[in-house]
């Protein structure tokens, strides 16, 4: 991956750029995080989630998950060590994410519950997916990768 850069559009928001295996996408990472901060915040006891606002949630965690996927399998195949064996942990993570990005989500006007904790896991999976597609050498000298930049 080429060194991220980060920059600010006239919307103020932090965008970093990311190289997938076809292209670079620019991320919006505060609409992303800001997102899976919404999404995880608790809820004052007995007061369940607005159905209405968990349905557009789950739609943009669906449509993070789809944007990230693909630059956290190409970051994760350009930093997976040469000769490794089976997926590794990383590699179920992103198997996991692939399998989330395939089923329908549950309809949060028919299974409140269900649809919380499908948008709940989603929010988790977002947070894996974006800190492994925006990771930096920095990062991967920590985790001692190999090749990792100084």
């Amino acid at each position: 991956m080429t060194p991220i850069s980060f920059f600010r559009p006239a919307s103020g928001h932090t965008v970093v750029r990311a190289d997938g295996p076809d292209h670079a996408a620019l991320l919006d990472v505060v609409t992303i995080t800001r997102t899976v901060s919404e999404t995880l915040r608790p809820l004052p006891d007995g007061v369940p989630p607005d159905p209405d606002e968990l349905a557009v949630r789950i739609g943009l965690l669906t449509g993070h998950i789809n944007l990230l996927l693909p630059l956290a399998e190409a970051e994760h195949q350009r930093t997976r060590p040469a000769g490794a064996v089976g997926p590794g942990l990383v590699g179920y993570g992103l198997a996991y994410a692939r399998r989330r990005a395939v089923h329908q989500p549950p309809d949060p006007h028919d299974s409140l519950g269900v649809a919380d904790a499908w948008a709940r896991e989603s929010a988790r999976c977002v947070q894996a997916l974006l800190g492994l597609a925006v990771a930096d050498g920095r990062e991967h000298q920590h985790a001692g990768v190999k090749g990792a930049e100084e």
